[in-house]
């Protein structure tokens, strides 16, 4: 074999090394590589937990639970992410996020209640340094209203809670509806 030709095999078998690396890369994690899925995973599991703590025993009927879902904060859930969090909890619960809480509470009742067969939760930014931080709120009526802060981890192709959330002052849905 000439020598130009052991050239051309070692940059032939080098570029394959290379594009292989990048598919096992690529294909081999099991990270979200799409930032809408990753955040939606997260506030998917911090909305079941907070469902799960609220105490709420949805009545049985035909008609799906409707969770109400307030941004925390003044930049917002973007819209892509609010989709995937409403696919993600497909039939279970009929999820709804709003702009203005009035939606939310019943006003013809003494203590502005959330209306029947629904639960007010409120979410904060994402935070992340290797792990994953978020605030969440939940409010029954005006003189019960809780937050806490939770720490997730990556899981497979999602995220999972790392203990129990921590229990915070509320701040978010506190304010008048």
């Amino acid at each position: 074999m000439a020598r130009s030709d052991h050239r051309n095999v070692a940059n032939l078998a080098l570029s394959a090394a290379v594009v292989l690396g990048f598919l096992l890369t690529a294909c081999g994690s099991d990270q979200v590589d799409d930032p809408a899925k990753d955040d939606a995973e997260i506030y998917r599991a911090v909305i079941g937990d907070l469902v799960a703590r609220s105490g709420v025993a949805f009545p049985p009927s035909e008609d799906t639970p409707v969770l109400y879902v307030e941004a925390l904060g003044v930049d917002g859930i973007e819209l892509e992410i609010q989709v995937e969090v409403v696919t993600a909890w497909g039939e279970r619960y009929d999820i709804r996020f709003i702009d203005d809480r009035s939606e939310a509470i019943d006003h013809d009742l003494q203590g502005l209640p959330v209306r029947e067969g629904s639960l007010l939760l409120g979410l904060g930014r994402i935070t992340r340094n290797g792990t994953a931080e978020v605030r969440g709120e939940t409010y029954l009526s005006e003189a019960d209203v809780r937050a806490f802060r939770y720490t997730l981890r990556p899981a497979g192709s999602g995220w999972t809670i790392v203990g129990d959330p921590v229990a915070i002052e509320p701040e978010g849905l506190v304010t008048s509806p």
